[in-house]
């Protein structure tokens, strides 16, 4: 089944949630090249905290690239996310989300940069590629396509602040919700995110693509996931 060609109509889930049409494509599409699949997954929290359980599901925006069409959907729905924020330039943080973070500095006529964990240890020796000096004082909005725990995202956040760049916010397509909001808010971050995991599987569930036991199933390993990490973070979200 290949991703269809234009967005279905929106529609609301049992909890009154809208999924709009741009995100039912973008999920009928990943579906459909399996860029949304079910099992057992590590992540990269696992390196720190190894008795986690495993993860239920791997949203895999990579695969999207490749499609002429269905790349097209993340920009949509991200573009919405944007809307009404203040912001100079944006950022990716890579690399899922680069070519997506691409084409929107480009409808949206601003400029992108990549920040990094490190400092580039050759040539230019950037921290946060694309940035000049004339940069300092702009305002950099952050884009990225999953949020679980937030590292990353915090650690590439502060280093565009060490650049000279205002950060004020960060953007990405789907919150997991076991606590990386939370993290990101408590060091000073605005989180915007056009979906749930939970919410991305009812819409799964309620067009028939996913079986209830499997809808169930997978909401429990998020569930049990953010059980853990409740201990961890004491009960804090």
């Amino acid at each position: 089944m290949a991703p269809q060609e234009g967005p279905p109509r929106n529609r609301q889930d049992q909890e009154g949630f809208i999924f709009s049409s741009e995100c039912q494509a973008l999920a009928e599409g990943m579906f459909a090249l399996r860029a949304i699949r079910f099992g057992d997954f590590k992540w990269t929290f696992h390196n720190d905290y190894p008795d986690v359980p495993l993860a239920p599901m791997y949203f895999e925006l990579r695969m999207v690239r490749r499609h002429l069409i269905l790349r097209n959907y993340p920009v949509d729905i991200l573009q919405s996310e944007a809307r009404g924020l203040t912001f100079d330039m944006i950022a990716d943080v890579p690399t899922a989300i680069t070519p997506t973070v691409a084409l929107l500095a480009n409808r949206l006529g601003v400029g992108m940069v990549s920040p990094r964990k490190e400092r580039k240890g050759k040539g230019s020796g950037a921290l946060v590629d694309g940035f000049l000096p004339e940069d300092i004082g702009t305002t950099v909005l952050l884009i990225d396509d999953v949020l679980s725990r937030g590292d990353s995202k915090l650690i590439l956040a502060e280093n565009l602040k060490k650049e000279g760049a205002i950060v004020k916010d960060i953007v990405v397509l789907m919150d997991y919700e076991i606590g990386g909001r939370l993290i990101l808010e408590r060091n000073g971050y605005n989180v915007h995110s056009a979906f749930t995991a939970k919410q991305l599987l009812g819409y799964l569930h309620l067009s028939g693509k996913i079986s209830t036991s499997k809808y169930h199933k997978t909401l429990q390993g998020f569930l049990e996931i953010r059980d853990f990490f409740r201990k961890v973070d004491g009960n804090k979200f």
